[in-house]
């Protein structure tokens, strides 16, 4: 499973660039994107891991936080918008602190 790793930045400032980022991708639900702000931020304070992967042939993208049995299931519009999305959080979770791992 490949892990990519950074350091660690205060999280307020990591999760606000991932809260613009989830705030500004439509296919996401306001009500989500709160919930997942939320659950970004505990599990920086915590144990800084992100369990994320795509679901191939579709348009689903899994976030787990902090532990890979808790996730939050997003389904896009098209694949192509899906991956453009994945790499994006994935970078920002990255530069605010978390270890991403792609396992799903």
């Amino acid at each position: 499973m490949p892990e990519i790793k950074t350091s660690y930045h205060h999280k307020s400032t990591g999760c606000a660039s991932i809260h613009h980022l989830l705030k500004n991708t439509r296919d996401i639900p306001d009500h989500m994107v709160e919930q997942l702000v939320n659950s970004l931020e505990n599990t920086l304070t915590c144990q800084p891991e992100i369990f994320v992967g795509q679901v191939y042939d579709s348009c689903v993208y899994r976030i787990g936080c902090g532990d890979i049995y808790t996730e939050t299931k997003l389904v896009f519009a098209t694949p192509a918008v899906r991956n453009k999305f994945a790499s994006s959080f994935e970078a920002a979770c990255c530069h605010a602190g978390f270890t991403v791992h792609r396992s799903y």
